[in-house]
């Protein structure tokens, strides 16, 4: 049996991974904040994206760069209002072939059902170099 988080989890993953910009909406807060860790002048996504149209905009970026080969959660802290995912992934960044194999921990809040705020922290490093060969 899935637990509220897991549900509202699968959702976000799901809309993201479908493109699904209506079920997206449907699982974020109208105000929802979005936060890639890295610098901002090397990584184009980086920064901190406020409400669902700039989340969008924000996923669009990514998903505009790198191809998600795959993804697996390896870990998972769970709390009544927070989740951290420790996630393994392998990406293609699509302007230079780079791929990456890297760890990135998923920071969730939540608040009435939806995500609130949703931060990464990535290796910035490695997609720095991935993205500037």
């Amino acid at each position: 049996m899935s637990s509220p988080t897991d549900d509202i989890l699968a959702r976000w993953y799901a809309a993201l991974k479908a493109g699904d910009m209506a079920a997206f909406r449907e699982v974020a807060a109208p105000d929802v904040v979005v936060r890639w860790n890295g610098p901002a002048d090397l990584v184009p996504w980086a920064g901190e994206h406020h409400g669902v149209a700039a989340a969008l905009a924000f996923f669009g970026k990514v998903g505009a760069a790198l191809e998600v080969l795959s993804v697996e959660p390896i870990e998972r802290l769970i709390t009544e209002d927070k989740a951290l995912l420790v996630l393994k992934g392998h990406w293609r960044v699509r302007a230079t072939g780079q791929e990456l194999h890297l760890r990135a921990a998923n920071l969730f809040t939540f608040r009435d059902g939806r995500v609130a705020a949703y931060e990464v922290f990535p290796d910035s490093a490695a997609f720095v170099q991935a993205l500037h060969p």
